[in-house]
């Protein structure tokens, strides 16, 4: 394992041999980690941001991501990166991204957005005996009492499969998809709905890439309208992917869809401008008001 930060107690546990604090030079970490996955190693980087993974867009793009396919089979790449993400932190811009939109897009990744505790949990044990590259990207909140109040949409952290979404909360009357800090916003929602006499089921993703589209469309038929959840952009978010394929697969129509996105713009310091530009669990319950026809919903 590779780490930026202090993990004393894991390197005396562990020994040097397999635990290794380096500088902050995320490329070099990245890189050292392929050639070592490649020669038969199991390497997981830690980075203390996601953001800090772009500078290592090249050992990860490049070469991780591509290893399987060039060489017809015969090298895998068996690396797990993870990275912190947004976390009501207000670090701001430089520090605070929504990465797995982007990161989703490159082939040869897996993308996993953990969205509690026992997800991570499942989601990271999965990553350590998967052949190919995967990116975990975990939210701060996870790591905070703040959880305590928080739902826990899994009931045990055992390992959980890639590209298969799961059923956090069950219901009748409209589905919300959420995917890592938006699943707890969904779940609000949906006790908010309930006092609405609202039954509202929530999904939670779990991986952006492999994106389970025909298993989200299986779960959502015949159970309403849906509203899909994302801290990223609409533009970048795989929500836009999954909100296409569920009306092209006939699971729902298009009137009876919403996306319910962050704003285009880069991370802001204010807590109050951050809360405005995220989506909240109140423009959730809204949206799904406005699609069953509720005048409530504004």
């Amino acid at each position: 394992m590779f780490c930026t930060y202090q993990q004393d107690d894991l390197i005396e546990q562990y020994g040097t041999d397999r635990m290794v604090r380096m500088p902050i030079a995320e490329n070099t970490m990245v890189g050292m980690a392929v050639g070592m996955a490649l020669v038969g190693r199991r390497v997981l980087v830690s980075i203390a941001r996601a953001a800090f993974l772009f500078t290592a867009f090249e050992p990860l793009v490049n070469q991780a991501a591509t290893w399987r396919y060039m060489s017809g089979g015969q090298y895998s790449v068996p690396l797990v990166i993870r990275g912190l993400t947004r976390g009501d932190e207000h670090l701001g811009a430089q520090h605070e991204h929504s990465a797995h939109g982007l990161l989703r897009q490159i082939p040869g990744l897996v993308v996993a957005v953990p969205s509690s505790p026992n997800t991570a949990g499942g989601l990271l044990a999965a990553a350590l005996v998967h052949p190919d590259p995967v990116v975990v990207l975990e939210s701060p909140r996870l790591y905070t009492p703040e959880w305590q109040r928080l739902p826990e949409p899994e009931p045990t952290p055992a390992p959980l499969p890639f590209g298969v979404a799961g059923r956090a909360r069950p219901g009748g009357d409209v589905t919300l998809v959420g995917i890592g800090n938006t699943v707890a916003s969904c779940l609000e929602a949906a006790g908010q709905l309930r006092q609405h006499q609202v039954s509202a089921q929530v999904i939670d993703l779990r991986t952006a890439a492999p994106l389970d589209r025909d298993g989200v469309a299986g779960m959502i038929a015949g159970n309403g309208p849906a509203v899909l959840v994302d801290e990223a952009a609409r533009d970048c978010s795989p929500m836009s992917d999954l909100g296409l394929h569920l009306v092209q697969a006939g699971a729902l129509d298009q009137d009876r869809l919403a996306l319910v996105c962050g704003a285009p713009v880069p991370a802001p310091v204010s807590p109050v401008l951050a809360a405005a530009l995220l989506p909240q669990a109140a423009d959730v319950t809204g949206a799904a008001l406005r699609l069953l026809g509720r005048p409530d919903g504004g």
